[in-house]
């Protein structure tokens, strides 16, 4: 059981994502960096996905200047990070985080593609 990112793209992706959390005063945690190498495939979290909510947010940045984002915005930091969504300690910067439907899944990987 788990949400894993897998990198199917041609350099370094840095991931962060977002999940339901009822212990924040928002009910969101947000987390981040998780560094991947091209062809690897790291989880980042061992939940059973389904059942912490069927929709996850995440936001990824490739070494080249690639992104996979959306419209969720929150802000980031540039170090490894575990919030809560409203939480942003500077310095910090304003990302677009993207859906994941997993659908009743327990387990679901991203493929990160060009």
């Amino acid at each position: 059981m788990s949400l894993s990112f897998r990198n199917s793209y041609r350099t370094l992706v840095s991931v962060a994502y977002i999940k339901r959390f009822p212990n924040c005063p928002e009910g969101w945690l947000k987390r981040g960096w998780w560094n991947i190498q091209p062809g690897a495939t790291v989880t980042v979290d061992g939940a059973n996905v389904s059942a912490v909510n069927r929709f996850w947010y995440f936001h990824a940045e490739a070494t080249d200047g690639a992104v996979w984002a959306g419209p969720i915005v929150t802000c980031v930091t540039n170090n490894a990070f575990e919030w809560c969504l409203n939480r942003c300690d500077p310095p910090t910067r304003n990302e677009g985080f993207r859906e994941i439907d997993v659908n009743g899944f327990t387990n679901y990987t991203v493929n990160l593609t060009p």
